[in-house]
């Protein structure tokens, strides 16, 4: 009797100090700025995915929708607001965010910097540098009535929900909800390029300019140029959610992929090994579960 009470002790401090830490889906509970582990950050086309570490350098697996991203020059790392509200992942210009994919191949990751517009980093990430895209807008999402700045919180998506394992995406669609945009309703936008749309609904990154060298539009594999789903192109798309690539009738996928998601639960093993923001390079994975 007295070990089942000393183990019944321990497993409700554990659940305590679980409960302490983080939220119902694994953000942090109490106010402040979490430094997040380097390349953590994945987004499925449904849930945004990241590792933050607390205080004492443990590492806590974050899965929600409701996160709201800002361009920092500072660094990255994840606030969550003094006055409330969802938590805000602060992003550097050029720290990319990994869309998880899925193709007739399998699942794979293609990089997104919501905040880049330009393709200048294709020879490092893919775009372009291994025969693949750089695709670039940004708009409102359909149904908003403006974008927001690069320097207040919003909830922002990729450009186009078709994309292959080569592509790289740049920009992003701002939304005022915590939802991912209907991409049937993506009007086709111009090549992309620096200066302000033409009859796009207002974004500053697609425009009626000539092509850029290796840049494609957010339309360009389209069928018909209609919409900007994975159903109406040859190319991949996300690999969750109602707009996922199983969901579009594309066709189930066929062979292995390297999608490259977060691990589901703790352990030292599968964890992202790549730099880290803000002074994490040392933290401690969790022992074992979800955060």
């Amino acid at each position: 009797m007295k070990s089942a009470r000393i183990l019944l002790s321990l497993v409700v401090a554990l659940s305590l100090f679980a409960s302490a830490c983080s939220g119902g889906n694994g953000a942090p509970s109490s106010p402040g700025q979490y430094p997040v582990q380097g390349n953590s950050v994945h987004f499925d086309g449904d849930r945004y995915q990241l590792y933050w570490a607390d205080p004492g350098g443990s590492l806590h697996h974050m899965d929600t929708h409701n996160l709201r991203l800002v361009q920092d020059p500072n660094g990255t790392f994840l606030e969550v607001p003094q006055g409330g509200g969802d938590p805000i992942l602060h992003l550097r210009q050029d720290e990319p965010i990994v869309v998880d994919g899925q193709d007739r191949q399998g699942a794979f990751g293609s990089p997104w910097f919501p905040f880049l517009l330009g393709a200048t980093l294709g020879s490092t990430f893919g775009g372009g540098g291994r025969g693949g895209q750089t695709i670039v807008i940004n708009n409102p999402a359909p149904g908003e009535s403006r974008s927001y700045d690069p320097s207040a919180p919003a909830y922002r998506y990729p450009p186009t929900g078709s994309f292959g394992r080569d592509d790289e995406l740049h920009g992003s669609l701002d939304s005022s909800k915590p939802q991912t945009p209907d991409y049937t309703r993506v009007q086709p936008a111009p090549y992309a390029a620096t200066g302000k749309t033409s009859g796009t609904g207002g974004g500053n990154a697609a425009s009626n300019k000539s092509p850029v060298s290796g840049v494609s539009n957010a339309t360009s594999a389209q069928a018909g140029g209609s919409g900007a789903g994975s159903a109406a192109s040859n190319k991949g798309g996300f690999s969750s959610g109602s707009q996922g690539y199983a969901s579009s009738g594309s066709g189930s996928s066929v062979g292995a992929g390297s999608k490259g998601v977060l691990p589901s639960g703790g352990g030292s093993g599968s964890l992202p090994s790549t730099g880290s923001s803000k002074g994490m390079g040392g933290a401690r994975a969790p022992a074992g579960g979800r955060h």
